[in-house]
């Protein structure tokens, strides 16, 4: 028999959209867990910059590696083929590093001057394609709307695809939106003519967006390493990046009841979690929502204090330490989100 999605459901009360949540809710418990985080929001120059320059090398590493044994076999062999595929893996787990690099630069997380944020974009936004004023823009409204059909993006997401919904949801339907629609092309189709559009057609980062690619390209043909571009660039971030992204944002805050302060957000905290879908603490996300001026390399730190001494957190705190078991969660709990 199979079992059937547990039916999402949207909150009844009113919501006001200038605030988060009811002020009056869990008032006490949340004033001493951001107390608790606070201690955390230091910000590291010299981190930001390591965090940065290890995905370079990272890529450069596994494209040179991969290069060293075609050489040495002067043909490609199943060796080869093995290389590849977990460098091209490894590659992509760096472009979705570089991805969230851009959601910490948004909230002003990476350098200890804000204004650093936008004139360093091209180092971590434009190799994936994003102007980072216009992911702020989209973001912030996701943490002060969380929860909001209308007004939280991430959540009219996921409700397009029926992921949320008052409605009882098929397992089967559930299971092909999670291993099926990936491998379909669609999401990658979805991501060109939305996010890749859209880094070229705003007039915002102009024109250093076009001198950045100018110069990458420009290097490229200069080189003669066009074959290399296509299989170290432009496979793992046209074929792999996608999927990756599509499981990582049904991870977040599927199966959870986001008209609270605390449990509107999971902690993704399992190895491979942390090292290809949620790099850079990314999976450590119930403690990002609750301070989201907590850099990346600091919220470690703040979840474990958070779990130590924060009971609210530490009950209503969802964990997952595997992919799987996160969809299992998502497919068993409802999404309680706000009323239109």
């Amino acid at each position: 028999m199979i079992p059937t999605f547990t039916s999402s459901y949207i909150a009844s009360e009113n919501f006001d959209a200038s605030t988060r949540f009811d002020s009056t809710k869990n008032t006490t418990a949340l004033k001493e867990a951001i107390s608790i985080t606070n201690r955390h929001k230091r910000r590291d120059n010299s981190k930001a910059i390591l965090a940065i320059t290890n995905n370079y090398i990272t890529c450069f590493a596994c494209a040179s590696l991969c290069k060293y044994i075609e050489r040495k076999y002067t043909e490609v062999s199943l060796t080869w083929w093995t290389a590849y595929i977990f460098a091209i893996l490894i590659i992509a787990s760096r472009l979705r590093a570089f991805e969230n690099l851009v959601h910490e630069a948004s909230h002003n997380n990476l350098f200890l001057v804000a204004r650093f944020h936008d004139r360093l974009e091209f180092l971590f936004a434009f190799p994936v394609f994003r102007v980072l004023k216009i992911y702020r823009t989209q973001h912030i409204d996701h943490h002060k709307y969380i929860g909001d059909p209308v007004l939280d993006a991430d959540i009219t997401r996921m409700m397009h695809y029926g992921l949320v919904s008052d409605k009882p949801l098929d397992a089967r339907k559930f299971y092909w939106l999670v291993y099926g629609l990936p491998f379909t092309g669609w999401l990658h189709y979805e991501y060109i003519i939305t996010t890749f559009a859209e880094f070229w057609t705003t007039p915002n980062s102009y024109p250093s967006k076009i001198l950045y690619w100018f110069t990458v390209l420009a290097a490229v043909h200069f080189y003669d390493i066009w074959g290399a571009f296509f299989h170290y660039f432009v496979v793992p971030w046209i074929l792999i990046l996608p999927i990756t992204r599509w499981w990582a944002e049904m991870s977040e805050h599927l199966g959870l009841n986001m008209t609270d302060h605390f449990g509107n957000s999971r902690t993704n905290d399992g190895f491979w979690q942390r090292l290809w879908i949620h790099p850079l603490n990314d999976g450590l996300h119930a403690a990002h929502h609750l301070n989201s001026q907590i850099p990346f390399h600091r919220l470690r730190d703040a979840h474990d204090d958070l779990m130590r001494n924060s009971v609210e957190y530490r009950s209503k705190n969802i964990i997952s330490h595997g992919l799987r078991e996160t969809f299992h969660q998502i497919l068993t709990h409802p999404t309680i989100i706000r009323s239109k």
